[in-house]
């Protein structure tokens, strides 16, 4: 039995707790419409559903189109919070990330009627919220860690991670860089007893339409995005952060925004060739676009990866919220 996905045992053993929902997936995996048809499911029976964020991209400012960041009016009046808490020029720690869901939990437990619903495909991001990590002044030891391993030896990185912890190693890709750090701080986190237990017990269910159809997505997406204006947003993030600039000096901190699939390989293509985003031609389009894809197809893949850590139940979405809803009470 699962401490995430059998719903009873938990309730059972902490009947002070109340439920809320998780909805975890790959990208393009339809996330975002399920947790709406939940979100209107549930306030028919009476409950005030809250959506949180768990993507550690929309957390941004500025990166709308390329993240698939739902609109104001796509909402369909419902409250989302834990989106645009932070500007690209300097990334959201995992520390920070966790105490503002905490906060988040904490508010909404106060009314009765309140229903989280977690979104998102950031596996890390879900299990932070699920266990309560508490990372309060890890982030000295993250810093003290990327000194000690720098990029350039991930294999030291894995190498202590694999003596720590061989069996959180044995999940992790060991070129993984973020990954490894993260487990890193984690495990030295729990050795220190940084969880605290939160204020709902979460349901977590999988979205998952298989590789194929995921990947034939993840290319839809791509493309709506181009004709929603993709290529204006990375030329203003650029504008606001110098994004091309910074991209053909070795060495400097990148922006967000310049790491993220989707978005960097339209820089790097302006950095490498000399020439603004919108001078961008139809070969150094096709260039990037074929390497976006071969980028989120892959990261797509490490993102399903997660269904087995998290424990979630994988649901069908033409069932799912005939499957979620009636658990709600």
């Amino acid at each position: 039995m699962h401490r995430y996905s059998n719903l009873a045992w938990w309730m059972r053993r902490l009947p002070e707790r109340r439920l809320a929902v998780a909805i975890y997936g790959p990208t393009s995996s339809g996330k975002t419409a399920l947790s709406l048809d939940v979100c209107e499911a549930a306030s028919e029976r009476g409950l005030r559903p809250v959506v949180l964020n768990a993507d550690s991209r929309q957390v941004y400012v500025g990166m709308d189109i390329g993240t698939s960041k739902i609109k104001s009016s796509q909402m369909r009046g419902f409250e989302h919070r834990l989106l645009d808490v932070a500007e690209p020029s300097s990334k959201l720690s995992l520390e920070a990330y966790a105490q503002m869901a905490r906060d988040e939990l904490a508010s909404l437990a106060v009314a009765e009627d309140a229903l989280p619903v977690l979104v998102g495909g950031t596996g890390v991001y879900v299990q932070s919220v699920l266990d309560g990590w508490d990372l309060t002044g890890t982030g000295t030891l993250r810093r003290s860690l990327e000194r000690d391993f720098p990029r350039s030896d991930v294999e030291g990185a894995y190498q202590v991670l694999a003596r720590l912890a061989p069996e959180v190693a044995r999940r992790v890709h060991p070129n993984n860089y973020e990954a490894i750090l993260n487990a890193l701080v984690r495990r030295m986190a729990v050795q220190a007893g940084n969880e605290v237990a939160t204020p709902f017990v979460f349901a977590v269910y999988g979205v998952d339409r298989g590789e194929a159809e995921t990947d034939r997505r993840i290319e839809m997406t791509l493309d709506a995005q181009f004709r929603d204006g993709l290529l204006a947003e990375i030329a203003e993030l650029d504008r606001r952060y110098r994004l091309v600039e910074r991209a053909r000096r070795p060495g400097r901190r990148h922006n967000v925004a310049s790491q993220t699939h989707g978005y960097r390989e339209f820089v790097r293509a302006a950095g490498s060739t000399g020439k603004a985003i919108a001078e961008l031609d139809g070969a150094d389009l096709a260039t990037a676009r074929a390497k976006a894809l071969g980028h989120i197809w892959a990261y797509s893949r490490r993102q399903r990866s997660w269904f087995r850590k998290l424990g979630a139940s994988r649901v069908d979405h033409r069932s799912a919220v005939k499957v979620i809803v009636p658990c709600l009470r």
